[in-house]
């Protein structure tokens, strides 16, 4: 691209402007970008975004968005995004992504018609995880890492952001409600840590987070870093990595939560590398790595503890991808929480993985609760009973814990392109559910939903809230 044509691209185009013709950007298998490729019709209002958003800034449904390198709302600025929006990851900058930073706000409401989605800029059949950055929120919430200076994932000074001495878990980043993030993740380091398809960095519960689909990512579908941002109606497919993941202290409740998975993706080349662990729900008390300003003992860890609620959670994994490590969960380095009422079906590796000794002493203080789970089609159901390691059957069988023949005799269909998590007829999920404990759900945003049925979908049939404004598209 000659440096005029650059230059031109970086500013907002108004208007609409006529053009004939094929794209000619350089890459077959990209979206036409208008302003950038020639020949490319401009919708009305297009606009390349690059480099700090510092007032308050719309954008409108009638325009496609092109990020183009790390672009950062901050300044307390709010950028208001329209139902229907569709926003798209410059390919050919590494690393485009959508920061939020602390003070500043997004507020993304789309409808189950319009849902708002953040894509990847290549064209249907030719999209892949890491396509683009992703999307990072960080908070003014409160973390269990000590120290004035704690940063976020990427290169010091140029990229990652200050997280550190939050004070307020009611604090507001705004609103994410029927948004979709598509074919996102990037190794931002070159050194493994990557983007996620939605970072969450100390976050409050004051900000909205419900209807979110994160699709085919590199890493992680949803990362929590302490906080205690509350959730309902997630989805994450076909994750590169961990669908949810939590550490440093997160304290939010999330209800009706679907991870699926069908194999593994390649992702684009240059952009990272796929996991030798993925797993459903991968928790963390904090990681006590050298110089992190966190400890894990056997007798303690940092306070506040991660201590997360999920409940009604569907958690269906891939006998065919490669790493034996795909557990449908792993609690570990002293996470407590609640986990009532979920399915966790077809991991290659083991359904319920609880390690080292202070995670279980957090069970045996009653912080830790596994409850009314239903196992189906995983390689074993729990750590094994000669083993060091304490999810054994022995210590949470009795908790309303059953097995059912197969993934698929739960579910109307598990079908790659259109699955339906509705339970079949006759499914074990039509019943056995428990109720959360009121005083681990007081204050929930939404109004907490106690449930007879396990897992994400009410068996009726009444309420398919997964379709319609997702995708099961996997390039």
């Amino acid at each position: 691209m000659n440096s005029k044509l650059r230059s031109f691209s970086r500013i907002s185009l108004l208007g609409a402007v006529a053009a004939l013709g094929a794209c000619d950007g350089g890459d077959p298998v990209r979206d036409c970008v208008p302003g950038v490729d020639a020949g490319c019709p401009v919708p009305p209002g297009s606009a390349i975004v690059t480099g700090n958003i510092t007032a308050d800034r719309t954008f409108h449904a009638e325009t496609t968005y092109v990020l183009s390198g790390y672009v950062k709302v901050t300044g307390g600025a709010t950028l208001t995004i329209q139902p229907g929006t569709r926003i798209v990851g410059d390919t050919l900058t590494p690393g485009s992504s959508l920061w939020i930073l602390r003070g500043a706000r997004i507020i993304a409401e789309g409808t189950a018609d319009r849902p708002i989605v953040f894509t990847s800029q290549r064209a249907p059949g030719n999209r892949r995880p890491g396509d683009w950055g992703g999307i990072v929120i960080i908070g003014n919430g409160i973390i269990n890492r000590t120290g004035a200076g704690i940063s976020t994932e990427g290169p010091p000074g140029t990229v990652a952001e200050n997280y550190a001495a939050g004070t307020d878990n009611n604090d507001s980043s705004g609103s994410l409600r029927y948004v979709r993030i598509e074919f996102a993740g990037y190794d931002v380091t070159g050194t493994g840590q990557e983007l996620n398809s939605l970072s969450l960095y100390a976050v409050g519960r004051g900000t909205r987070l419900e209807y979110v689909q994160t699709l085919a990512g590199l890493d992680d579908g949803f990362e929590w870093w302490g906080g205690a941002v509350d959730g309902r109606y997630l989805v994450s497919v076909q994750a590169g990595d961990d669908h949810f993941d939590w550490t440093e202290g997160y304290q939010g409740r999330n209800q009706f939560v679907i991870a699926f998975q069908n194999g593994q993706l390649d992702p684009r080349p240059g952009t990272g590398t796929l996991s030798s662990d993925p797993r459903g729900f991968e928790g963390d008390g904090c990681d006590p790595q050298p110089g992190s300003g966190c400890v894990v003992t056997a007798g303690e860890t940092n306070q506040p503890y991660s201590q997360p609620v999920f409940a009604n959670f569907t958690l269906v994994g891939s006998r065919e991808i490669t790493p034996s490590e795909g557990n449908g969960m792993v609690l570990r380095r002293g996470t407590a929480g609640t986990f009532y009422n979920g399915v966790v079906a077809r991991w290659k590796g083991i359904g319920l993985n609880v390690r080292d000794a202070f995670t279980d002493r957090q069970r045996i203080a009653g912080r830790l609760d596994v409850r009314s789970l239903v196992f189906a089609g995983n390689a074993v159901n729990y750590d094994a009973e000669t083993s060091t390691q304490y999810g054994k059957q022995s210590v949470f069988g009795a908790n309303g814990m059953r097995e059912a023949a197969s993934a698929g005799s739960l579910f109307l269909s598990l079908a790659t392109g259109a699955p339906d998590f509705t339970p079949a007829a006759g499914s074990l999920l039509t019943s056995g559910g428990s109720v959360v404990p009121a005083e681990r759900v007081s204050g929930y945003r939404y109004g907490w939903t106690n449930t007879t049925y396990v897992g994400a979908v009410d068996p009726s049939g009444s309420a398919r809230w997964f379709q319609g404004w997702t995708s099961f598209a996997t390039n």
